[in-house]
């Protein structure tokens, strides 16, 4: 940051200045000093001003003086929110004053007649105003004038006090130097301590408490808010009261004020420097963390106020003997200019968060990008490139350097282990420097990845995130280093990609590095170290060179011109000066013009720019006002306050960050940027305006140049002086100018003429307007085409009533949804696109809005065979929509990409039916054996991993989907029997089972029963036989029907085998016809599939056809037995005795021990001691139990018939009855609900499983008991 006096004005008849007040929201300047001296002055820019910011001229619209004090008025204080003044002098009066009529007039006045004021200060909301005197009294009063509390506070004298920023804390400084804390009502709390003042002996004095109250805008947490600061030099910066770790300073100087600015991110320091010969007055400016930024000096002998303006910190007024002097800052703000994407990249921040806002300007097409960082430590950027240098956190060490494209596209980022106080960036390198450490991130841009992907070796892949260099500026020695790498030779230097971060630990070194700069054509780094000292590398590779000294003062910014043969050097205290860079000296253009450069000095100046092409010009910013220099001699002077980006062609581009920053919500525009020509090229034009292209060409021939060839080449065009301009372009060597105007020699018209010059020199308005003028409508219209603007053709058709054909009205439209498209607003282009007729475009559009629907329409209007089909196919298949691709596919005649689909999504059943759609003509008819034989090739090969795997339930889904329903039933009923055989589940478990290959084989009543009906009729049966046929293929199943659907699941991966190599080739040979890459895994399966025949599977033939007989025989039996236990455990024994008797037909699904034990429990229960001596008569003649079990048993047999004879002895008419049906071999139905035999003549039948159930009892349930389904 730099900081120089802009304006002074002087107190009439020579008054001392006491104290200073600047209101930040209205502008007004108070001031008060000497024999009850008190001014009110305004400053305000001139509403005719071309200037802008602090180059703006300002006029004195306001110097009131207020008369009501008679003696030294010491303290001024501002009501921001009420616009009012307050006063005090020596005496104690107080003085209250308010705006009226745009004058300040007396509205209260106090005077307490018992001691002086020492300080007043209003809380944040200007309700309250706390003022305490010398005598220890402290006094809060409202704005109104009323005393809301008052105390003597015993502690001492009081010398100051400070509001918190939420108005609940109040801080008394006392005379002894202490700090008490008390609460808004005046209790007291504590005292602060003062950590600033350890190692200080004597009396210290409290200067200033000043606690910022503005909201923590600076973009970081827990800032430093409240300064403390004392007479000796001593500060303390906390972020609230009781911070433990506050940021000490001594300044070296005897403070007398201090204050923060608008935002707080800047406290002023203002004191005298005691030295020998005399004292000087001085400003220091530091930050929130205490570092210093920048030192003013001022002139006078006693400074006594210092206060900042409110809009835009970037003044400060300051109260020096009987002047009033103001100061102007250029602060170093976060900014880069990208020269080849022509885009300025800047940061502001948001108030009352903690982001960093970067936005990326681009200056040619005015579009904007804005992304958000955290932690933003600096700005650099080079060519297309930017580079955010950013801490990761609050406490974090290190940073990280991300890398963007000019359009804010990140596309690398590395992390450092120091924080740098300066960055640069080259088109392939970012350095970065602190005090004592150089740092080189030699970058590959996307770009030299692709160029340079042939030499990354898998042993040198990892390197291509870039070379890392670190080096101390004392020890190292960059000759050595640098000796082993060749110059070009990525090969040899892509190695060194590892810093060792231990060198971090060395001792700071004695000279610490001040700036750098880089020279971009001639690839030199210069870095300069705070002795004086350059030091000059050789780039990319650090290679040190030589080294020179510029003068005992310490540089503060080093700027170098396009051959590096001259050095600029601004120091710190503003004094800009040049420095010829030695045995480089000799190469200069034009020597004579530095003849005398070692008395070439300028002072205040914050800025300079060098010229690309011309070494000897140069720019400098000094105040508010430019200089561009040729050689030592300057042009006027031109006033502004710009920031220099680029000085090329002659010509100086600026913008005006101060104002820009402030622009949070408004859309950058060229009222930011100033272009200024150098006098060489403004005289230039003047001669082309008064004198002609005679003179001009004269002109040019004594200064040639390309920016005065291309002007005067343009003054020749307009005037239609053909030969002239031809001249110049061959003096530029411009073959497409030459070519040009031999195209315009061939235009007879020069109305014509006159708008192709127009373009050419890119004024096409001026070329639209010339065309229209002249009833050539047609020609603006085909003018805007070239240009690609669609949208002022389709304005032009409109408002002229050009014919348009509708192909290129369809041109328009498609036009503008190009344009909506690149900007990704898929809705807009897809309007236009459909207007246009452009269904692949428009299509495109509707899939990334995810408008599935608006593609199947699109679908349905194509024609059959469409090119754009296919494309439409492969996308709904990558989404898994897998109806609409088969449409698609099945539209444009790709029937096997269809299956395909169908089979990489798992819709085995549908591929079988798409294959079964194929015509039964000859060739198509052997084509469909094919397809069928390649899917269940398929389909088994993936049962058969799922069941290798142990997921016998995923290959039964798998089935299922395929519509295989009996294999998937057979897959599971063989899993059954070894659950039964090696486990022992519970029986609820083994129902589900049960019950599920039960549906399974419902679905595949129901598959063969609506085969048969949809079976198309073959011309060659008659009627009779395919009606018989169709009636037997949907009644009868029998075993050799079920033998010709079954397949060996577990011979069928050793047939796959050894077929495999028989059909290899002629698999390979189709696969290669078939281009679609979405199908890559399903067709390199297909080159392992052989179209082996069906291997039909015999084991346990008895158990498959009573499985297909009756499918729910296992569900049957788990579900009474459990129906049983329930109904034992609810005391229904009569009910459980007849369900159990059930059991007796599953004895090959249940073990027949327990249910003949079951039966017993039962019988015992219902006390029929007939069936119950049956069942143990067969419990004894078990032979595969243990022989304790049948002596338990016979034991059991002798204890319980011992006490009852086997007779029944609950028996009744009606009981007798049911359990004579139970026992009787014809089959009646049971009720699945109740386990009893159903003897009404009306009952409930479950759809699904075809089992019954008592109406009354069914009604009490939502699904069936057996299979579950739902009761209707």
């Amino acid at each position: 940051m730099f900081s120089y006096l802009s304006k002074k004005i002087a107190i009439p008849n020579n008054a001392k200045l006491k104290s200073a007040s600047w209101s930040k929201e209205h502008g007004y300047v108070a001031c008060g000093g000497e024999d009850g001296l008190l001014k009110v002055l305004k400053l305000e820019v001139q509403n005719d001003t071309k200037h802008k910011g602090l180059a703006a001229q300002t006029n004195l619209v306001m110097n009131q003086t207020l008369d009501g004090h008679s003696d030294d008025v010491q303290v001024i204080i501002w009501n921001e929110k009420f616009r009012k003044i307050t006063s005090s002098d020596q005496n104690g009066l107080i003085i209250v004053w308010m705006l009226h009529k745009g004058a300040w007039y007396e509205e209260m006045i106090n005077n307490r007649n018992k001691s002086s004021v020492k300080d007043m200060k209003w809380d944040c909301d200007g309700q309250r105003i706390c003022i305490v005197y010398e005598d220890g009294a402290a006094i809060v009063g409202s704005v109104d004038g009323n005393r809301i509390w008052g105390k003597e506070l015993k502690h001492g004298s009081l010398t100051s006090v400070e509001w918190s920023p939420d108005g609940n804390i109040l801080l008394f400084g006392l005379l002894t130097g202490e700090i008490c804390v008390f609460d808004s009502y005046g209790n007291f709390l504590n005292k602060m301590p003062t950590y600033c003042l350890n190692n200080i002996h004597g009396a210290v004095r409290i200067i200033s408490l000043d606690w910022y109250k503005g909201g923590n805008n600076y973009g970081i947490r827990m800032l430093p808010s409240l300064a403390v600061c004392y007479d000796v030099g001593r500060c303390q910066l906390m972020t609230n009261h009781e911070d433990p770790d506050p940021v000490l300073l001594n300044t070296g100087i005897q403070i007398t004020c201090s204050c923060w600015n608008e935002d707080g991110s800047m406290l002023a320091v203002a004191g005298t420097q005691m030295s020998t010969d005399r004292n000087i007055n001085v400003v220091q400016f530091y930050n929130p963390f205490g570092h210093h930024l920048s030192t003013l000096l001022l002139p006078g002998k006693c400074l006594t106020a210092c206060t900042w303006e409110g809009n835009g910190s970037l003044r400060l007024a300051l109260a020096v003997d009987s002047f009033l002097y103001f100061a102007n800052l250029r602060p170093h703000y976060k900014w880069a200019y990208s020269s080849t994407a022509n885009t300025i990249i800047y940061n502001y921040s948001h108030p009352h968060t903690f982001e960093h806002s970067i936005t990326f300007w681009n200056l040619k097409t005015n579009k904007t990008k804005i992304i958000s960082v955290h932690h933003l430590i600096d700005i650099c950027a080079s060519e297309d490139y930017v580079c955010l240098v950013c801490k990761p956190n609050d406490t974090g060490q290190g940073v990280i350097l991300t890398m963007y494209t000019a359009i804010g596209v990140a596309i690398e980022s590395k992390y450092v282990q120091f924080e740098p106080t300066q960055s640069m960036m080259t088109s392939n390198q970012i350095i970065l420097i602190n005090k004592s450490f150089i740092y080189s991130w030699q970058y590959f841009t996307p770009k030299q990845i692709l160029d340079l992907g042939f030499k990354f070796t898998s042993s040198t892949l990892r390197q291509r995130d870039g070379i890392e260099r670190l080096y101390h500026i004392d020890t190292i020695s960059l000759k050595t280093v640098s000796s082993d790498l060749v110059d070009n030779d990525i090969s040899s230097s892509i190695f060194q990609t590892k810093v060792d971060w231990n060198l971090l630990n060395q001792p700071a070194s004695s000279d610490p590095i001040s700036t750098l700069t880089i020279s971009h054509s001639t690839r030199r780094l210069l870095i300069a170290r705070e002795s004086g000292l350059i030091q000059l590398y050789r780039l990319p590779d650090l290679y040190y060179e030589m080294k020179f000294s510029v003068g005992d003062n310490c540089p503060y910014r080093i700027y170098v011109n396009c051959n590096a043969t001259c050095l600029g050097v601004i120091d710190e205290s503003g004094i800009f000066r040049l420095h010829l860079i030695p045995d480089n000296s000799t190469s200069l253009s034009s020597s004579v013009k530095f003849q005398n450069i070692d008395n070439f000095m300028r002072k205040d100046v914050w800025d300079v720019k060098f010229e690309e092409d011309n070494p000897d010009i140069f720019a400098i910013m000094e105040k508010t006002r430019m200089y561009i220099f040729d050689g030592l001699q300057s042009e006027p002077a031109i006033h502004t306050s710009t920031y220099l980006y680029e000085f090329k062609n002659l010509e100086v581009q600026g913008i005006l960050l101060d104002e820009l920053v402030k622009t949070v919500n408004i859309q950058p525009n060229e009222e930011f940027l100033l272009k200024t020509p150098i006098k060489k090229v403004r005289d230039f034009k003047q001669i082309l305006e008064k004198d002609g292209l005679e003179k001009a060409s004269e002109f040019i021939n004594n200064n040639p140049h390309t920016k005065l060839r291309h002007l005067f080449i343009e003054a020749c065009l307009e005037k239609q002086n053909l030969e002239m301009a031809e001249l110049q372009f061959v003096h530029l060597q411009e073959y497409s100018g030459i070519q040009f105007i031999k195209r315009l020699r061939n235009i007879q018209s020069k109305l014509i003429r006159k708008a192709e010059i127009l373009v050419y020199f890119n004024k096409y308005d001026e070329a639209e307007t010339l065309l229209l003028n002249n009833d050539r409508s047609d020609l603006a219209v085909e003018l805007r085409k070239r240009l690609g603007d669609w949208f002022r053709v389709a304005q032009l058709t409109k408002d002229t009533g050009v014919l348009m054909k509708d192909l290129e009205q369809a041109e328009i439209w498609n036009g503008i949804g190009d344009y909506y498209y690149n900007q990704m607003l898929w809705d807009k282009a897809a309007g236009y696109y459909q207007q246009g007729n452009d269904l692949l475009k428009f299509a495109e559009c509707l899939y990334q809005l995810e408008d599935y629907k608006g593609i199947e329409r699109i679908i349905e209007e194509l024609p059959d065979c469409h090119d754009t089909l296919y494309d439409f196919g492969l996308r709904f298949a990558n989404l898994g929509m897998i109806k609409q691709a088969m449409y698609a596919f099945i539209k444009c005649n790709r029937r096997k990409e269809a299956i395909d689909v169908c089979l990489r999504l798992n819709e085995w059943c549908v591929a079988y039916e798409l294959a079964k759609s194929i015509d039964s003509q000859d060739a198509d008819h052997h084509h469909h054996q094919e397809q069928q034989k390649r899917i269940d090739n398929l389909l088994k090969q993936s049962v058969n991993c799922f069941i290798e795997q142990g997921k016998i339930i995923e290959a039964v889904e798998l089935y299922k989907h395929a519509g295989r329903f009996l294999d998937a039933a057979e897959l599971l009923y063989k899993e059954v029997q070894k659950i039964k055989q090696f486990c022992n589940r519970k029986p609820l478990y083994m129902k589900k089972m049960y019950v599920l290959i039960g549906l399974l084989m419902e679905q595949y009543y129901e598959q063969n029963k609506t085969q048969a009906n949809v079976k198309p009729r073959n011309p060659a049966c008659g009627e009779g036989v395919l009606m018989a046929s169709s009636t037997l293929a949907g009644l009868l199943l029998t075993e050799q029907d079920h033998n010709s659907l079954h397949y060996n699941n577990t011979d069928s991966c050793t047939a796959i085998t050894n077929n495999n190599n028989n059909n290899n080739n002629n698999n390979n040979n189709n696969n290669n016809n078939n281009n679609n890459k979405q199908m890559n895994i399903i067709k390199q399966n297909n080159d392992i599939i052989n179209n082996e025949s069906e291997i039909l599977q015999k084991h346990n033939t008895n158990e498959i056809n009573r499985l297909i007989d009756q499918p729910w025989r296992g569900a049957e039996a788990y579900h009474y037995i459990m129906l049983t236990q329930k109904q034992l455990y609810h005391g229904l024994y009569k009910y459980a005795f007849r369900t159990v008797q059930l059991l007796k037909d599953y004895e090959d699904i249940l073990n027949p021990f327990i249910i003949y034990s079951l039966i017993a429990l039962c019988a015992i229960y219902a006390r029929n001691y007939v069936v119950c001596s049956k069942a143990f008569i067969k419990l004894e003649n078990f032979t595969d139990i243990s022989s304790i079990e049948q002596k338990e048993i016979k034991e059991l047999t002798i204890d319980l018939f011992s006490r009852h004879q086997p007779i029944n002895e609950q028996d009744t008419m009606e009981s007798s009855e049911i359990d004579s049906m139970l026992e009787s071999e014809t089959k009646i139905p049971v009720c699945v609900v109740t386990g009893q035999p159903i003897t009404d003549y009306q009952f409930w039948m479950c759809p699904t499983c075809k089992h019954c159930a008592y109406e009354n009892e069914i009604t009490k349930l939502h699904n069936c008991p057996l299979c579950h389904f739902p009761v209707q």
